[in-house]
């Protein structure tokens, strides 16, 4: 019973990483949804914004029943085996998310000149020009220098200095990839969180197994067990 108790205590453990990974993706999601999407909307779209908060409430939901399954595991091992099916989709969810946007950056770069001139809206280029928050980047109007300038604050045709400023493009790049990077490196964390709780929800399983088992034999011999859980 010691073994089990220690396997299920490490189990809560890392359900609440768990569940706080899921509210946390589901929180991060609303409140960019809710927010102005420029220039966030150059990278990541709205689509894949809600399916974060989807597959984020879905995370926090099925920690539900692992918690419910981990609390008497010896009663409900059918809720620790529906949290292992419902993790394992989990999972694949999240790596296929990831995926999509791992293929979408393939080919990101190659098509922000396309996207600045054809698709993105006056928002998005002016939060571009404007953004002073990116260390090592001020400045800047049109994509390339003095190219598809948008007429506005410092960019004005009126201000004499817009001149002076640079194209956009290397600002652009560079806050994709700081900001792509943040994405996989979060999606890779809560990927880990999963193998670990997947790992520990089997294990738990086992014992409970073993558990179950040698209760089966007390009885037998006329043991009682009544706090088993």
């Amino acid at each position: 019973m010691a073994n089990l108790r220690k396997v299920q205590y490490t189990l809560f453990g890392f359900l609440a990483f768990y569940m706080i990974t899921g509210i946390g993706a589901l929180v991060l999601a609303n409140i960019w949804l809710s927010s102005e999407p420029a220039p966030r909307e150059a990278v990541i779209s709205r689509e894949i914004e809600r399916a974060g908060a989807i597959l984020g409430g879905i995370v926090a939901a099925t920690g539900i029943v692992g918690f419910v399954g981990a609390i008497a595991p010896i009663k409900r091992k059918d809720c620790l085996i529906a949290f292992i099916v419902l993790l394992i989709a989990v999972i694949l969810a999240e790596l296929g998310l990831g995926g999509v946007i791992w293929f979408k950056t393939l080919r990101m770069r190659s098509t922000f000149q396309d996207q600045w001139t054809h698709n993105w809206t006056p928002s998005i280029k002016i939060a571009f020009q404007d953004m002073d928050a990116l260390a090592g980047y001020g400045q800047c109007c049109g994509y390339l220098f003095q190219s598809e300038v948008v007429s506005d604050g410092a960019c004005a045709a009126s201000n004499p200095t817009s001149f002076n400023f640079p194209g956009c493009e290397e600002k652009v790049s560079a806050f994709a990839d700081g900001y792509l990077r943040k994405l996989f490196t979060s999606l890779f964390g809560f990927t880990v969180v999963n193998v670990f709780v997947f790992v520990t929800t089997v294990i738990l399983i086992q014992t409970r197994n073993d558990e179950e088992r040698y209760i089966r034999i007390g009885k037998k011999e006329g043991r009682t067990y009544i706090d088993s859980i």
